[in-house]
């Protein structure tokens, strides 16, 4: 399993962080994430909000037209995307948008069924690691913090971008304490999660950072996996997790010898949000 201890984490957000500056990425910019749950998404959005940038999650299902649109709307500087994803930003990537490719790696190609031979950065094209190992860390003031911009479903018209104002320090007080009374996330009590959705989506995206950045241990689901998660809670013993309630209802499902084979007596707090759950699921 790929690891990714935090002190490297912050170490690549502030290299990427100083390339996005002399890319000329600053306060109010956008950089776009065209990527499934991997570091690069982390290493992104946390560099990007040093800056006083948006970092700016895409639905990786998206048609070029739709990727294109949303790219167009928020006016991206920079587009972080994973290679097999390269086909559906084909023709629709705006002028001026500098792109980024972070090789797939072999847990998604594993989960998706990629085949190998398009999970490589193209020739021609930036390799997101390489280039992150030639930065010198940004040394500057971290930005008053923004939060990411999600794009609203589009159940009326197109999706719409929507851009928090710079958080002062009360608001971000506040964030805190939200995060502390709904998803028990605290800084003086890291916790042990699992990542079960994508993070183009607001809730996993807002829980995934903030776990992270009180020093959380993360565990990054490439694709939802009913058995899959149950394994992840007894390997890793974790003590916390966001979901849905249809992966609720997909538990449930499962055979009596699957639920009973594992151990979760670690899980303490489990949340979840995106939809009404009927209380027997509960």
């Amino acid at each position: 399993q790929r690891r990714l201890p935090k002190p490297d984490l912050d170490h690549h957000a502030a290299q990427a962080a100083q390339g996005f500056a002399d890319l000329g990425i600053g306060a109010n910019d956008a950089v776009a994430l065209f990527l499934r749950n991997d570091f690069a998404f982390f290493e992104a959005s946390f560099a990007a909000s040093l800056l006083g940038a948006y970092p700016v999650p895409v639905n990786w299902h998206y048609t070029p037209d739709e990727a294109g649109y949303v790219l167009r709307d928020c006016n991206a500087k920079v587009l972080i995307a994973h290679a097999d994803l390269l086909p559906q930003l084909e023709g629709v990537i705006p002028e001026g948008c500098q792109l980024f490719v972070v090789e797939t790696p072999p847990e998604i190609i594993d989960a998706y069924g990629i085949d190998p031979a398009v999970a490589g950065v193209p020739t021609g094209l930036t390799n997101w690691q390489t280039w992150l190992a030639a930065q010198t860390p940004w040394q500057g003031t971290p930005a008053a913090l923004r939060g990411t911009m999600i794009y609203t479903s589009g159940t009326t018209g197109r999706p719409k971008g929507v851009r928090k104002e710079p958080q002062t320090p009360q608001m971000q007080a506040l964030a805190q304490a939200m995060a502390t009374t709904l998803f028990d996330i605290r800084s003086d009590a890291p916790m042990r999660t699992v990542v079960t959705g994508p993070m183009y989506h607001t809730a996993p995206n807002g829980y995934a950072m903030a776990a992270v950045r009180y020093g959380g241990y993360v565990v990054l689901q490439p694709r939802f996996s009913t058995e899959g998660l149950l394994a992840e809670i007894e390997q890793h013993r974790i003590s916390h997790i966001h979901m849905v309630p249809t992966m609720f209802v997909r538990l449930l499902k499962l055979p009596e010898e699957v639920k009973s084979k594992y151990d979760l007596s670690s899980l303490k707090f489990v949340v979840h949000a995106a939809a009404p759950c009927p209380p027997f699921v509960k």
